[in-house]
């Protein structure tokens, strides 16, 4: 019993541990080992209550869910209740995950009638391979849960409205501020603000329709006479931009009345700058439809 009850304990430490270290990176929060050892040696006491019929209390819903906040609380010290939370989110996931696998393989591997009538023990359900190949499968997942969150928050906060006006019309368009997009005008070095053709058709004369619905992009021979006859109704520039698998791309460009971007109450207006016609999707899950360039925002 003895042998058991240590192996219980030290294998409840080092799972938490692990779990308790996986969180930190993953949420890329600042701490030291001694903290982390002592969260796990906080969950490897509270994983005796089950051997202690009195305390068994301390095992229902609430109460985990009261142990694991001070667990993280204790391990993490953070003074931020969002960044708290973040964390406590990240035990969650790792720890879920992590769990599953485990019976997932336990069910695998054995009878399921064996699992549901215990007669799987307790160390042939939790052997030490088991619970490598978990902790790995937890991290690899918990972690590109995590990059893919932090990577939507992190561009949420670089999206924003803008207004478009033209001859007495307007569009508004959702814009990525894209630190990326050094896009300006050859001829006037005015930045150019890339926007999907479909959000503001209805600003540029119908004969643009046709041109961009036959495909600007094969070439002068199919558009070159249109720029020269709508050249008193909207001047048109060509404006050559490269990109991944195209050196040569060409997008045709005008200069709007004004816009407004509308990062503030009264929002901001700009005349200085150039909207580039862009004939296709800028963002594959359509969280925005145009690239602002940077300098717009200075």
């Amino acid at each position: 019993m003895y042998i058991i009850l240590e192996y219980y304990i030290l294998e409840n430490f080092i799972i938490n541990f692990l779990i308790l270290y996986i969180t930190m990176l993953i949420t890329k929060t600042k701490s030291n080992i001694k903290e982390i050892i002592l969260g796990a040696g906080f969950s490897a006491v509270y994983s005796l209550i089950f051997f202690y019929p009195p305390l068994l209390f301390l095992g229902n819903f609430y109460m985990k869910i009261l142990i694991s906040i001070i667990i993280v609380k204790l391990t993490f010290k953070s003074k931020s209740f969002r960044l708290f939370f973040y964390q406590l989110l990240g035990f969650y996931t790792i720890s879920f995950i992590f769990a599953g696998v485990i019976v997932g393989i336990s069910w695998g591997r054995n009878n399921p009638a064996n699992l549901i009538l215990n007669r799987v023990k307790l160390l042939e359900l939790f052997k030490v391979k088991y619970i490598i190949l978990g902790l790995i499968i937890a991290a690899f997942v918990s972690k590109k849960i995590f990059n893919y969150t932090n990577k939507k928050n992190t561009q949420r906060d670089y999206i924003i409205d803008v207004e478009v006006f033209l001859n007495g019309k307007s569009s508004t368009i959702t814009a990525l501020i894209d630190t990326g997009n050094s896009l300006v005008d050859p001829l006037t070095n005015r930045p150019v603000f890339v926007v999907e053709f479909h959000k503001i058709k209805d600003l540029l004369p119908k004969d643009i329709d046709e041109l961009y619905l036959e495909d600007i992009s094969k070439g002068f021979g199919s558009w070159e006479s249109l720029l020269t006859k709508l050249n008193s109704d909207i001047p048109l520039v060509v404006i050559p931009f490269k990109s991944i698998g195209n050196d040569s791309g060409i997008i045709l460009g005008f200069k709007p009345d004004y816009l407004i971007i509308k990062s503030s109450e009264e929002g901001i207006v700009k005349k200085d700058i150039v909207i580039g016609i862009y004939n296709g999707q800028l963002s594959s899950e359509m969280e925005y439809s145009g690239l602002l360039h940077y300098e717009t925002m200075v």
